[in-house]
């Protein structure tokens, strides 16, 4: 009768453990070039403006020169999101960064506006 019971269990932890290989999630080593080429892409991407769907910061709009100097003025400050002049006829402007969603716009938008008061969040047209 004790035989009997250990060789059922035996039979049920073996038929549990090969299964258990047998199904088991397997991993594969990313490539280290093929990583960096989707690393390039995508930062290629970004600086063409394949991500206009993105919300951004506005600061400025008006004449090139007071853009121009507007533009310094916020990258002296030394803030971690990156501006950006744009010519949208008949007005110069100036934008930061460029936000997935709404929420993180606004948390950035907290801190350029103890600089820039009147700064707006805004989703380009494509």
């Amino acid at each position: 009768m004790i035989t009997k019971t250990i060789k059922s269990i035996l039979l049920i932890g073996s038929v549990v453990l090969t299964s258990q290989l047998g199904f088991g999630q397997s991993t594969t080593k990313v490539n280290e070039a093929d990583l960096e080429r989707l690393v390039a892409a995508k930062v290629a991407m970004d600086k063409e403006g394949a991500f206009n769907d993105r919300y951004t910061i506005h600061i400025f709009q008006g004449e090139n020169q007071e853009a121009g100097s507007v533009k310094s003025r916020y990258d002296a400050l030394g803030l971690l999101w990156k501006s950006e002049l744009k010519y949208e006829p008949p007005y110069h402007k100036v934008w930061i960064g460029k936000y997935r969603s709404r929420l993180e716009a606004e948390r950035a938008l907290l801190e350029v506006k103890k600089s820039f008061p009147h700064a707006f969040v805004m989703k380009p047209k494509g």
